[in-house]
């Protein structure tokens, strides 16, 4: 499974319970483990400045480092590497804490056999490998939403904004802490307001989809926006809120507008030029009609 031996440190200051685990490590056959100790929390901080230390088996209890402080300035000065809490009985309860806020595993001394601790060691490796990955592709897609071009939000199943990137909050002139937790419906009006509604009504039933909407910027001005949502369920199949890409769509509008404006002008000047026509060509007609009729009687 390792091709190469697994680095391993024990910070713990009970030759015992130091001797018992390295004989315990020496019995694995399957697994090759290059043991280092040190008996004190700073003898153990030096080594991991000195050596690429794979997993971390640590006592909260030393000479010079007491509770839940030794795990936090051991996971501060190795944040990347699996630390796994050895525990008396009586300390199960601190053992239990420092998982809580990162540790991977706890042991409790006297319960410890060889493959339990090989197990732990594993699973510990593992996970945290498996969190490495993960916070490396959130961070890679965190990047890739805030350097995006376009708006993104996140918005909760009450609406509310749970999240915004820096080109919406800079297209809209606030700062992203100003709109974190608003309704989406504050930066829009009573029109918009009904739409976003609508939409969210589809979204419940699980719909994507794209809308033009009007939002109000922070000085007031209204922008035209194309929003396309996408919504999110948990896992029981209940509505969790919705993910949407935003696209500034205002100069579109305003050529549209210029088109329409300059659509409409021409077609009143073709309306004028055909009335004036139709004035000039009318006596002519009238003429030609009267005579028509006017031959049948003569």
């Amino acid at each position: 499974m390792y091709e190469n031996p697994i680095n391993l440190l024990l910070i713990e200051d009970n030759p015992g319970d130091m001797v018992l685990i390295r004989e315990m490590l020496k019995d694995v056959q399957s697994i090759h483990f290059h043991f280092l100790h040190a008996d004190n929390l700073q003898g153990g901080l030096t080594l991991l400045d000195k050596e690429e230390v794979d997993v971390l088996l640590l006592d909260l209890h030393l000479q010079d480092s007491h509770g839940i402080h030794t795990f936090i300035t051991t996971n501060k000065k190795a944040p990347k590497t699996p630390i796994i809490i050895l525990t008396g009985l009586a300390d199960e309860e601190l053992a239990i804490k420092a998982v809580s806020k990162g540790a991977q595993d706890y042991l409790v001394k006297g319960q410890i056999e060889s493959q339990l601790l090989v197990k732990s060691i594993q699973y510990a490796m593992e996970r945290k490998n498996i969190e490495r990955k993960l916070r490396e592709s959130e961070e890679k897609y965190r990047l890739m939403v805030e350097k995006a071009q376009s708006g993104v939000f996140l918005m909760d199943s009450h609406n509310k904004l749970t999240y915004v990137n820096q080109s919406i909050a800079s297209l809209l002139g606030y700062k992203v802490s100003e709109m974190l937790q608003k309704d989406i419906s504050h930066f829009t009006d009573r029109d918009g307001q009904k739409l976003i509604r609508y939409h969210l009504n589809q979204k419940e039933i699980g719909s994507s989809n794209a809308y033009e909407l009007k939002l109000q910027n922070k000085q007031g001005i209204y922008l035209h926006v194309l929003v396309s949502s996408t919504p999110l369920f948990k896992p029981d199949g209940n509505y969790l809120g919705a993910i949407s890409i935003l696209t500034d769509i205002s100069s579109r509008k305003s050529v549209e507008r210029s088109l329409m404006d300059a659509l409409r002008e021409k077609d009143e000047n073709f309306f004028l030029i055909m009335g004036s026509m139709i004035e000039a060509m009318k006596p002519l007609i009238q003429n030609d009609y009267r005579d028509e009729h006017m031959d049948k009687f003569a």
